[in-house]
């Protein structure tokens, strides 16, 4: 059965479309150093949606400036191409399975919790002073992208996955494992690759429950691990019954030595800082960037 489900699963993947065509010339030119802003920015404005997302993000509180962006361009410019690329990424994502929601897994808790993750992750990069890294935005907003590909199209087992999660408080990955033989990271590392996602982004998103077993960019993998917990402890869950540690749990676990020993000073009162952070973010944006996917 577990077998029968996975050959499903990678059946519909391959046969999923590819990302809009807009969304690859935008990345086409964000790959050209050399393109004019004003080119780029001719394109975007056909995409109502995706310019109003991107000024939501570069007027969120992460890019604080003492002037408010008003125009494309000039959000263009405070941004950068590989942040624009990344937000064109992630929204092409989002767009491609809006629409699709079934019963019983809240997409609206799914994508709160993505956008949180994808800021945190950004966070955490400047906290741990690590050199300016755009997949980390990107990576924080898809990394449980799996799940929404299995409530799509294995939607009846993605059900009882939900029923185990809430009933016997079950992480998700060790409920997918259970049903169906694979879990939500392996799927979306499939279809990122299929779709030709950056594979420093692929591998993020594949190592974000396990970055010890990431054989390069390991600590890229750490950051979205952590993200991903402390935008759980903040609250932010994809599902109410999942588990959160707390602050102290989490200081004291042999996955925070282990963080520890990769060269990421973490301990009790970085945690409660970082926390505080979310918080904050959580206060100031929730009429702009959390908003991004309503």
């Amino acid at each position: 059965m577990q077998e029968d489900n996975l050959k499903r699963v990678i059946k519909k993947i391959e046969s999923l479309p590819t990302l809009p065509v807009i969304s690859q010339r935008i990345i086409e030119l964000c790959e050209n150093e050399n393109t004019p802003f004003r080119d780029l920015v001719r394109v975007i404005e056909k995409d109502q949606s995706l310019t109003l997302k991107i000024m939501k993000v570069a007027n969120s509180s992460f890019y604080s400036l003492l002037s408010k962006v008003t125009s494309l361009e000039h959000a263009l410019i405070k941004l950068g191409l590989n942040e624009v690329k990344s937000i064109v990424l992630g929204v092409s994502v989002y767009h491609f399975f809006r629409g699709t929601e079934g019963n019983g897994f809240d997409r609206k808790l799914f994508w709160e919790h993505a956008i949180v993750c994808s800021q945190t992750a950004k966070f955490l990069g400047t906290h741990f002073k690590l050199p300016n890294d755009d997949s980390l935005f990107l990576s924080g907003l898809i990394h449980d992208m799996g799940k929404v590909v299995l409530d799509n199209y294995l939607h009846e087992e993605f059900l009882q996955i939900i029923d185990c999660v809430a009933t016997g408080r079950q992480p998700f990955s060790k409920a997918e494992k259970a049903i169906l033989g694979t879990t939500h990271y392996q799927v979306a590392a499939k279809l990122l690759k299929q779709w030709n996602f950056p594979q420093k982004v692929i591998m993020q998103v594949l190592f974000h429950h396990a970055p010890w077993y990431s054989k390069s960019n390991e600590t890229n993998a750490i950051i979205i691990y952590l993200a991903n917990i402390l935008t759980k402890m903040a609250g932010y869950t994809c599902h109410p019954a999942e588990k959160r540690l707390t602050p102290e749990e989490f200081a004291g676990s042999a996955e925070c030595k282990y963080i520890n020993k990769n060269g990421l000073d973490l301990d009790l009162d970085s945690l409660k800082t970082i926390a505080n952070y979310i918080q904050e973010f959580i206060r100031t944006e929730n009429d702009n960037v959390l908003s991004l996917f309503n």
